[in-house]
């Protein structure tokens, strides 16, 4: 196959992606106020005291194709499964508590490396309406933010290989920042699953939500693997991501840039990987020198622009990197950095 048949197939819109895997989802919460702590405000730190309950345990799925996906606990009137503590006997014991994690069960027993953000952890109640307080905005990129490392907790840690990390993205093309994840399962075991904890974490630790007023916790997430970011940002602020099941045959990912100017045109340039790089208009093209084909791009309002892009059984590397008008800039171009694409593999 050339390497421009190539580009004709992978670049093409897919009309769905491919699911790499599924995830069930979860929270648990502790009750607080049975345990004897005391309110202090919705997100704010609850503290430690009472036993867990899991809501809705298991009945929820995360797709892991690169997409954002809400999640919807209604506090009051989902069903509840006792996990731990004297408390927790599969009712509500008390007006408030806090979240005490996410469950993220393998139920699909994959084994390949696991990457998850979480974003806008937010408690609506009907006396206050909406409290986001889990955007992660403000904090420096890595700082551990409400969530700790997967393997923290002991009661799931023997499920997991060493070297798992939680932090702060700042990078997230796809949306804002984000709390990412980064684990690995030990095998392939259905039962096996994480216990992405909130107890005492630096930033945001124990959120307190109430466990009455008709309480409602959603947040968004998203999971799979990333084609590797290798660079070359700037000048300007626009950057990008591709993240999603993978560019195998029958996989697809999701190339993502931020950070244009609102409604501004741009184009997607595509080189072969190895080539030479091009330094041009006060930015550097990664494998400029093989340039192989252009795309014209727009960003929306919101200075985005992404593209669905289908998996390959071709084997090539691709560096793919935008370029989007700038009238702010010297040169009036902004260089997203560039992402190497690994097609078929």
């Amino acid at each position: 196959m050339s390497h421009l048949h190539t580009l004709t197939l992978v670049l093409g819109l897919s009309a769905a992606l491919q699911a790499q895997g599924t995830v069930k989802i979860s929270i648990g919460v502790r009750e607080t106020e049975a345990g004897g702590g005391s309110f202090t405000t919705i997100g704010g730190n609850g503290g430690t005291l009472g036993g867990i309950e899991w809501v809705n345990k298991d009945a929820q799925t995360l797709v892991l194709d690169g997409t954002w996906q809400q999640f919807t606990f209604n506090i009051t009137t989902d069903p509840l499964a006792a996990f731990a503590g004297t408390t927790a006997n599969g009712v509500l014991d008390g007006t408030f508590g806090v979240i005490e994690h996410l469950r993220v069960l393998n139920d699909t027993g994959i084994t390949d490396p696991f990457v998850l953000w979480i974003d806008d952890v937010t408690a609506t109640t009907q006396t206050g309406g909406p409290v986001n307080f889990g955007d992660f905005e403000g904090y420096g990129s890595g700082a551990e933010v409400m969530f700790q490392e997967p393997s923290f907790s002991g009661s799931t840690s023997a499920f997991l290989l060493p070297g798992s990390v939680s932090g702060v993205d700042n990078a997230v093309a796809s949306r804002t920042s984000s709390c990412r994840c980064d684990f690995q399962f030990v095998n392939n075991t259905t039962t096996n699953w994480v216990r992405l904890t909130t107890f005492n974490t630096g930033f945001l630790p124990n959120p307190t939500i109430r466990l009455d007023d008709q309480c409602v916790v959603t947040f968004w997430m998203r999971g799979g693997p990333c084609q590797e970011d290798v660079g070359s940002q700037g000048p300007g602020t626009a950057y990008a991501e591709m993240c999603g099941a993978g560019l195998s045959a029958g996989q697809a990912s999701i190339y993502y840039a931020a950070g244009a100017q609102p409604g501004v045109p741009g184009v997607l340039g595509i080189s072969l990987w190895g080539a030479g790089d091009l330094p041009i208009f006060g930015g550097n093209i990664v494998a400029g020198l093989g340039l192989a084909a252009t795309l014209p791009v727009s960003a929306d309002a919101a200075g985005r622009f992404q593209l669905p892009v289908t998996g390959s059984a071709g084997v090539v590397d691709l560096a793919l990197q935008s370029l989007f008008f700038d009238p702010t800039l010297p040169q009036n171009l902004a260089f997203t950095n560039a992402i190497r694409a690994r097609f078929g593999q």
